[in-house]
């Protein structure tokens, strides 16, 4: 029977080199690192990197000291461990390191200020309302709009007045070829007003109009569409005879004349009197 002894002491597995030791070279052409832009590259001292051309995903390099070459990889990052991966051909490819430490971190440097520089002055493009059609005054309001009100009236008459004792007084304007600066406003306010008043006689003649307007009796519409409806009629379909039509468009049931002619007359003639009230009033 054999003893054994008993030690307090762990036994401790020996630390291993966590990058690749293999020897193997890629037979592809080296890479040259000044042929690289310089955001493809990283030579910062303990993390030297560069963007694999074949697979573009960013790989360390090994061996920096000696030769210099990428380190195992394959194309994509692997999503479960279930998933077969493919080796990249750019494994184990030699790079060529021409470029000093100083001068490629002074030529990145610089790369990095002009970047800096050029988002510094980008600017969020400025948002324009866009801006929405000039909605025309409906029908049925066309006969609500007063005249031209008096005050009105008098602002134009006033602006007129100030335009013309202005000439009379300026020098400058007195010519009639240029203006001053005061005798411009003052025209200028003369125009807004002339507006003004221009449109609201327009609108109120549009009123009149509306109002005056006869209107059409329900014969006469039927009149107008009963050539299309009859062209409707002779191009429908025959029905079979044992469905029954739902409607008849040239029935005895269809409404020619109002129910009550006396009070669609009554009423008729109240409407008109209505517009023609509101039109005559002047406006507060």
């Amino acid at each position: 029977m054999s003893a054994t002894l008993a030690t307090t002491e762990q036994p401790t597995a020996r630390k291993r080199r966590r990058k690749p030791r293999t020897k193997a070279v890629s037979p592809l052409p080296a890479i040259v690192a000044s042929d690289l832009p310089h955001a493809s590259i990283d030579l910062t001292p303990g993390r030297e990197h560069l963007v694999c051309p074949d697979c573009k995903r960013w790989t360390p390099i090994t061996g920096v000291l000696g030769t210099p070459k990428l380190v195992p990889h394959h194309t994509e990052r692997a999503k479960s461990r279930t998933q077969k991966l493919r080796r990249c051909s750019g494994t184990n490819r030699k790079v060529v390191i021409d470029i000093a430490l100083e001068d490629w971190h002074s030529e990145r440097t610089h790369a990095v200020a002009i970047a800096e520089a050029i988002a510094a002055t980008r600017r969020a493009t400025k948002v324009l309302p866009k801006k929405s059609a000039v909605v025309p005054t409906p029908v049925h309001r066309l006969a609500s709009m007063p005249a031209p009100s008096s005050h009105l009236l008098a602002a134009q008459a006033k602006a007129r007045t100030a335009v013309n004792e202005h000439r009379a007084k300026c020098k400058v304007c007195r010519t009639g070829q240029t203006r001053c600066p005061d005798g411009r406003e003052l025209e200028i306010r003369m125009g807004h007003t002339d507006g003004s008043v221009r449109l609201a006689i327009e609108q109120h003649e549009s009123a009149l109009r509306a109002a005056a307007a006869p209107s059409i009796p329900r014969t006469q519409q039927w009149r107008r569409v009963d050539s299309r409806v009859s062209r409707v009629d002779t191009r429908r379909h025959p029905l079979p005879p044992e469905i029954k039509p739902l409607t008849d468009f040239r029935g005895p049931d269809v409404p020619l004349l109002p129910q009550d002619p006396d009070a669609h007359n009554q009423r008729q003639a109240e409407i008109g009197r209505n517009h023609a009230r509101k039109a005559a009033a002047p406006s507060a």
